[in-house]
């Protein structure tokens, strides 16, 4: 067994560990087969050692979005920074669905967000992660707003929109296997739509609307 994290930075090395190990996990059972006893096995912890950390299986993989957004957000603005005049750079449409499409883990989880993720953590963990939310969605707004010469409330508004956009196309783009195989008749080939495809047009749409 892992000796005891006593000091901070230990700590946060465990804490770091326990989100890399539920992220590996998710990946391999999705939602419904997704355990804390799982995750603890997986790193040789007690299963108290674990819950220490993080109380609920739905806090855990929150904790686990919010490292993902990190991640989104550091590139995102990374790529914004190099040229904020856009000149020589991929479209801001092009270069946030690529971002997000980059990282099936985040889309994921996303699109269980608010259905799950948010349904059984206590008060102080959602504000916080909310807040979390907030400073980077502004930060990245900023730039944002300097890339497509438009107020910062509308590129905050963007980034909302993107979220909710991409989860809902996300939904579409991977339906259940009996329903994909109802999907590939001919007759209903509007209903089978490409993700790449259908959320670069949605975005497309949202920064015509940021520039107005």
């Amino acid at each position: 067994m892992p000796r005891r994290a006593r000091s901070d930075a230990d700590k946060e090395l465990r804490r770091a560990a326990i989100l890399d190990a539920a992220g590996e996990v998710f990946d391999r059972t999705g939602i419904d087969d997704f355990t804390m006893d799982e995750v603890a096995a997986s790193l040789a912890l007690a299963k108290g050692t674990l819950y220490r950390y993080v109380p609920t299986r739905e806090g855990l993989l929150l904790a686990v979005i919010a490292e993902e957004y990190r991640s989104w957000f550091d590139a995102v603005d990374a790529l914004l920074a190099v040229d904020p005049s856009g000149r020589g750079a991929p479209d801001v449409a092009t270069l946030l669905v690529d971002s997000l499409l980059e990282r099936p883990r985040m889309l994921r989880l996303l699109s269980l967000m608010s259905s799950v993720l948010e349904r059984n953590v206590p008060r102080e963990t959602a504000h916080e992660f909310k807040s979390f939310l907030l400073t980077r969605t502004t930060t990245t707004a900023g730039l944002l707003a300097q890339r497509l010469d438009c107020p910062q409330a509308e590129a905050v508004r963007l980034l909302v929109h993107l979220q909710a956009v991409t989860v809902g196309l996300h939904h579409h783009a991977h339906p259940s296997p009996v329903v994909a195989e109802v999907l590939a008749h001919p007759s209903l080939a509007a209903f089978a739509i490409d993700l790449r495809t259908e959320l670069l047009h949605a975005v497309q749409a949202l920064v015509v609307a940021a520039r107005r």
